[in-house]
């Protein structure tokens, strides 16, 4: 064969192999998209950002909606979104920074860097703030809007909650504590440690701020869904600078991928600090599962690291499969829909990552959620008997309930205010699980909402009859005899 033949030869196959790579990316990015437009449509989500990194290369960054429905503004490469505890990722991040360094050690007590401590807080370890094994109070669950004074002397009269080190408990003021010995440590602000630390210097790309009625900058709004109302109304809730080191990262999606890359490429840690911030925290009670700062999640196909922040937020690093996925929201009607979009992207991106039972269920909620409840009770018979084997444990992999995919979802209905199809959801359950006392003792609890006490009743008895220890039951027959009497 002459060169030039072989040079053409190269050439063509190089083409294919180009092509074929280009046709496989464009479609799982259709895929992708497709199921994105689901969700938006399903969950009624206002705005979405989400971006996809494989094998070091961002293979999907796309941005959908509104970012204020309010303002009407657009989601863009330049809105920040608040990801409220992801914060956590940064902050654990930078505290291995001082670890290289040899500024810090995990196993310092916290006294070693504080002061005016009480005594029996002297000898909680650093390590146990970043895994919230430290039994401390938490200043966030009765904090209101009271002084940063009032709430220290208020946690430090407290008693522990648990012996430290014994169980995980999550817990804010573990990252108060944090952000004080950080600053105390490089004499400067969390802020402006972290964002010179592991940021381009001078960005407007991240801003630290827990106030979200502060609308000065371009910041999406986080929506909440009012039942009542059939509608989002815009938070507004202020948070304090002592709420920085536990979600105070405004930042835009493009600016969080490339902090992912400077982690990847070793530019923030070095591997051996990566592997120890990433190795599990030996609790007490030999229960309990959490990294050094990092959530753990499992997956079928893999295992991931990250954190998720105010229900609308995810970032995952599956760092055996060499996948990182970001996912922002700014608000949902039914459930928080961050985890089920990273589990699905992660199964289109990745075929060992594919969990059919996750897909499945997807299809079933998108059936009821989105088509009148007649339409989705075909569409749901049509899904089951299209999937013979799912509620059969096959190779390993989680079955389906079918009975619980539908017991969920008529709770999920009932809460959104719209009884009569939750009532129907859970009378097809019933239907179809005959023998099963949670089933009915579900539709007794629909048709109490509905106020029809008298099939009401008639239905907790038949639970009853198939589980004599069912004491909700016996509760809810009790109670609707009483309103019955009266």
């Amino acid at each position: 064969m002459t060169t030039t033949k072989l040079t053409l030869l190269l050439s063509s196959l190089l083409f294919i192999f180009s092509c074929e790579g280009n046709r496989k990316e464009n479609d799982f990015k259709k895929e992708i998209e497709t199921y994105l437009q689901e969700q938006i449509q399903m969950q009624q989500i206002p705005g979405l950002a989400l971006g996809v990194i494989k094998n070091g290369k961002v293979v999907y960054e796309e941005y959908f909606g509104k970012s204020d429905l309010e303002t009407n503004a657009t989601v863009s490469e330049n809105t920040l979104f608040p990801v409220y505890s992801i914060t956590k990722l940064m902050v654990s991040t930078g505290v291995f920074q001082l670890i290289e360094q040899h500024k810090i050690s995990l196993e310092d007590d916290i006294s070693k860097h504080l002061e005016n401590l009480p005594e029996h807080w002297k000898h909680i370890k650093i390590k146990n703030l970043l895994t919230h094994s430290s039994g401390l109070p938490d200043f966030y669950v009765t904090e209101g809007n009271t002084s940063d004074a009032d709430i220290w002397s208020r946690l430090t009269n407290e008693e522990m909650h648990f012996e430290t080190g014994n169980q995980f408990e999550y817990n804010q003021t573990n990252y108060w504590l944090l952000a004080q010995i950080i600053e105390k440590v490089t004499g400067t602000s969390l802020d402006e440690f972290i964002i010179n630390n592991q940021f381009q210097k001078g960005t407007a790309d991240i801003i630290f701020s827990s106030d979200l009625s502060d609308n000065s900058f371009n910041r999406a709004s986080r929506h909440e869904f009012d039942n009542e109302k059939g509608g989002y109304n815009i938070s507004k809730i202020y948070g304090g600078k002592r709420y920085h080191a536990a979600n105070g990262v405004n930042i835009t999606l493009r600016e969080l991928i490339e902090w992912n890359s400077r982690l990847d490429k070793n530019k923030l840690l070095s591997d051996e600090q990566k592997n120890n911030m990433w190795t599990p925290f030996e609790f007490g009670n030999k229960r309990d599962a959490f990294l050094h700062g990092w959530h753990t999640y499992s997956l079928k196909g893999g295992n991931a690291y990250g954190f998720t922040g105010g229900s609308q937020t995810g970032f995952r690093k599956f760092v055996q499969n060499d996948l990182t996925i970001i996912i922002f929201t700014n608000g949902y009607k039914y459930f928080s829909p961050h985890n089920d979009i990273i589990n699905r992207v992660a199964g289109i991106i990745d075929e060992n990552l594919r969990d059919e039972k996750a897909i499945i269920q997807h299809e079933i909620l998108a059936a009821f959620l989105t088509n009148n409840i007649e339409e989705a009770i075909e569409k749901y018979h049509l899904i089951k008997a299209n999937n013979p084997e799912a509620e059969t444990q096959i190779e390993g992999r989680s079955s389906l309930s079918y009975e619980s995919t539908l017991n969920a979802l008529g709770y999920l209905v009932l809460q959104k205010n719209k009884v009569k199809d939750a009532i129907k959801i859970l009378e097809l359950n019933a239907a179809e699980n005959p023998k099963s006392a949670n089933c009915f003792d579900s539709l007794g609890e629909a048709y109490y909402a509905d106020n029809q006490l008298s099939l009401s009743k008639q239905t907790f008895e038949k639970s009853l009859a198939l589980n004599p220890e069912n004491n909700n039951a016996k509760r809810m027959i009790d109670l609707i005899e009483q309103q019955t009497n009266n």
